[in-house]
């Protein structure tokens, strides 16, 4: 079967939505995707199909299999920084920390603006490595890229908590608070932030 942009965007849309009565939607997808990487005549379109199948297989909670997929994916595409970060992201949900920053870290040495790559390391160093100091690091260079990223603000804001750095954690709460969009779970959670920080 010949891939179209549609049937990736309908790919992308199940793994969006993901409910637990999704599941054998997503094993038929997971099928679709095998039988449609083996009749794909370039490699790009191919690997595009497996990383997918990782994706639908981390959202089941199969992270053996999801590894295996984008490993097939990497073997055919070995330098796409995105295959990487999609390994470090599954490393991580399986609390494989030193192999999510390893991934992370070879994006970073091929290409150190990689703010994605930058963000996802940064979060893995803050929220399960509990090294701020070095995820301060990465949101620092990744704000040079993306100074306006709230969600870069609210993990400098993190970052510098954890440091004791209040009232600068303050201040990026606030902001985040101030400028996110009504009912985005960052703008509430950044409240709730300054609220336990004694703010009101």
């Amino acid at each position: 079967m010949l891939a179209t942009e549609e049937f990736f965007l309908d790919v992308e849309n199940v793994i969006a939505g993901f409910t637990e009565a999704d599941r054998a939607q997503m094993q038929a997808l997971i099928d679709q995707l095998e039988r449609t990487a083996r009749a794909q005549a370039t490699a790009r379109t191919s690997d595009r199909c497996y990383a997918l199948q990782a994706r639908l297989y981390a959202k089941m909670g199969e992270f053996v299999l999801a590894l295996a997929a984008v490993e097939r994916a990497l073997q055919m595409m070995p330098d796409q920084d995105n295959l990487l970060i999609l390994r470090g992201d599954i490393h991580r949900q399986v609390k494989d920390y030193p192999h999510a920053v390893e991934d992370y870290t070879k994006v970073l040495a091929a290409n150190s603006e990689a703010v994605t790559a930058l963000m996802h390391r940064a979060e893995t160093y803050l929220q399960n490595m509990h090294n701020p100091e070095a995820a301060l690091e990465d949101i620092a260079e990744a704000l040079k890229h993306e100074p306006r990223s709230l969600r870069l603000i609210y993990l400098r804001a993190q970052a510098l908590q954890g440091l004791n750095r209040t009232r600068e954690a303050i201040a990026d709460f606030s902001t985040v608070a101030q400028l996110c969009p009504k009912g985005q779970p960052l703008r509430s959670e950044a409240k709730e932030r300054l609220r336990e920080l004694g703010v009101r």
